[in-house]
C-alpha cells in the first residue's frame, strides 16, 4: 500500500507547495487519451492528459479518480501510480503531480467537463500541442509500457513481499574495480546484480537468482567459498521517496570475485540490463547520479570494515559523509602536502594533495583525519576545526574537510603505504605545484587561520 500521506510530507519538506494529480488514460490498443482546454480555460486550445489540483483534506488516489471523472465522466476504474511529475505554476508555485494510469476497451465513449471542447485518441509519438510537463510523462510512461513485463510502480508493488526488501551482490575483478550492471529502463542507473524479494524467497537466495538472471553466471558454482559464507556487507534502511514510493530494506552480500575468463561469460538479460562495466569507486563517480554514488561509497565501506554494517539513507545528520580532507599547517605557514602515485582510477593521479582518504566502518570525521594523516605522514594531530563550505562544488562530494595546526618538526613526517612523497610547503608555494584547483578556494582560509595563529603566538 502507498502512503500518499507520506509522499505529500516529503514533497512539502523539499519546497513543494502544491500537490496536483493527472491519469493517462490508454486504451486496449494503446492509445492516450487528451483532451483541449475551452477557449474561456486557463490554456486555451492545450491538450492535457486529465488532472487538475487536489483539493483540501483529498486522498491522492481519490482526487485522480475525482478529475478523471470531471474530465471524461469515466469512473470505477483501476488506478495505478506510475510517477510523479515536478514543475512550477502560473503563479510561480512549485507543483508535485503524481501521475496515475489505467486501461480502457477501444471506443470507451467520454464526457467532456465545460472546460474542455474536444478530445482525442493518440500515440505518443503524435501528439497535439501540449506542455513539455504532459510530453515527457507520456513519452516516458510510453518506452516503459515497451520493455516486456514492466508494470507502473502502483501495480508492481502488489507483487512484492511486505516489507519491501532488496538483495544484492557486490562483485570486484582481481583489481578490486566494482561490477555494474546499466538499467534499460533508466540508462542512468547502474545497479548491483540483484532483485526485490518475492514472496518465499531470502535476500540471498533472491541475490543469487537474480544475479543469474542478469548476468548469465550461477555463482554458486563460480565462487562457491565465497558464496557459501554467504558473507553479509551491509544492510541499507531507505525511506520511502517520490521515485519508490515504499520504505526499502536492502541486503548486499558478497559476491566475490570473477577472473577475466569468469567475465567473457557473461551474457545480460536485455530485458533489465544493457552493459556491465568493472570501474574503480573513484571511476563510478562520473557515471553514476550522486545518491547512488552515495549508496556505493556506504556499501565499499562496510565491505572494507570486514563486518556488516547498518546504513541508513538519507544518512542521519552528520553521518552523511565517506571522506575527508585534512589541512594540516605549521606555526611557520606551512601545509602538510602529499605527493599521489599516478595510477588510473585514482582521484588526482601524480598531484601534490593535502592529506585526505576514505572512511573506515563507524569512525567520525575527526576520528577518520586523524587516521589518514597517522597512516600516511606518521604524526598524530590534535585540534580539529571544520573549514567551511563551500567545498561540494568544488569536487569535492561526501567529504568532510577539517584543519589541524601541528608544532612538531617537519623530521617526524614518515611516508606511509600510499604516495611518493610528504612535505611541509609555504602556502605560498602550494600554487606553484602541481595541485587540485579546490585548494584556490581554501588556501585563502589557511592563510588567515596561519596569520591569527602567529599574533596568538606573538
Amino acid at each position: 500500500m502507498i502512503d500518499f500521506e507520506v509522499l505529500t510530507e516529503l514533497a512539502a519538506s523539499e519546497g513543494i507547495e502544491r500537490i496536483g494529480v493527472g491519469v493517462v488514460l490508454r486504451d486496449t490498443s494503446g492509445r492516450i487519451l487528451m483532451v483541449r482546454q475551452a477557449p474561456h480555460d486557463v490554456l486555451p486550445g492545450l491538450w492535457e492528459y486529465p488532472g487538475g489540483g487536489r483539493e483540501a483534506g483529498e486522498a491522492v488516489p481519490a482526487g485522480a479518480a475525482r478529475e478523471l471523472a470531471e474530465k471524461t465522466g469515466l469512473t470505477g476504474l483501476p488506478l495505478e501510480y506510475t510517477r510523479h511529475l515536478d514543475f512550477t505554476d502560473r503563479r510561480g508555485r512549485r507543483v508535485r503531480r503524481f501521475v496515475f494510469t489505467t486501461v480502457v476497451p477501444d471506443g470507451t465513449p467520454v464526457t467532456l467537463s465545460p472546460d474542455h471542447d474536444d478530445h482525442r485518441w493518440t500515440t505518443a509519438d503524435a501528439l497535439p500541442p501540449t506542455s513539455d510537463g504532459h510530453r515527457t510523462v507520456i513519452e516516458w510512461l510510453g518506452r516503459r509500457l515497451g520493455i516486456p513485463g514492466w508494470r507502473p510502480v502502483g501495480a508492481h508493488l502488489t507483487t512484492v513481499a511486505r516489507p519491501t526488501t532488496h538483495g544484492s551482490l557486490l562483485i570486484t575483478d582481481p583489481r578490486g574495480r566494482i561490477l555494474g550492471l546499466r538499467s534499460t529502463a533508466d540508462p542512468t542507473v547502474w545497479n548491483f546484480p540483484g532483485g526485490i524479494v518475492e514472496s518465499g524467497r531470502t535476500p540471498f537466495a533472491t541475490a543469487l537468482i537474480e544475479a543469474e538472471k542478469e548476468t548469465g553466471l550461477d555463482l554458486a558454482a563460480e565462487n562457491p567459498e565465497v558464496i557459501a559464507r554467504r558473507r553479509l556487507v551491509a544492510v541499507i534502511h531507505e525511506q520511502a521517496g517520490a521515485q519508490y514510493p515504499v520504505p526499502l530494506c536492502g541486503y548486499v552480500f558478497d559476491g566475490g570475485v570473477l577472473t577475466p575468463e569468469q567475465q567473457a561469460r557473461i551474457r545480460l538479460g536485455p530485458a533489465e540490463h544493457t552493459e556491465f562495466r568493472f570501474e574503480t569507486a573513484h571511476d563510478w563517480r562520473s557515471l553514476m547520479e550522486p545518491d547512488h554514488y552515495h549508496r556505493l561509497r556506504q556499501v565499499l565501506r562496510a565491505h572494507r570494515s570486514g563486518v556488516p554494517l547498518y546504513l541508513e539513507r538519507p544518512a542521519p545528520e552528520g553521518d552523511d559523509f565517506e571522506g575527508v580532507l585534512v589541512f594540516v599547517t605549521d606555526s611557520a605557514g606551512r601545509l602538510l602536502m602529499h605527493l599521489r602515485e599516478d595510477r588510473p582510477g585514482m582521484p588526482w593521479p601524480g598531484y601534490w594533495t593535502p592529506i585526505g582518504g576514505w572512511r573506515e566502518g563507524d569512525e567520525s570525521a575527526r576520528e577518520s583525519a586523524v587516521r589518514e594523516v597517522r597512516e600516511e605522514a606518521g604524526i598524530e594531530i590534535t585540534g580539529l576545526r571544520p573549514l567551511p563550505d563551500p567545498h561540494h562544488d568544488l569536487g569535492l562530494p561526501l567529504t568532510r574537510v577539517l584543519h589541524a595546526v601541528r608544532t612538531g618538526p617537519e623530521t617526524d613526517l614518515r611516508l606511509g603505504d600510499e604516495g611518493l612523497a610528504v612535505r611541509m610547503v609555504p602556502l605560498d608555494e602550494v600554487p606553484l605545484l602541481k595541485a587540485p584547483p579546490y585548494l584556490r578556494h581554501y588556501l585563502p582560509l589557511l592563510a588567515t587561520a596561519a596569520d591569527q595563529a602567529s599574533r596568538r603566538t606573538a
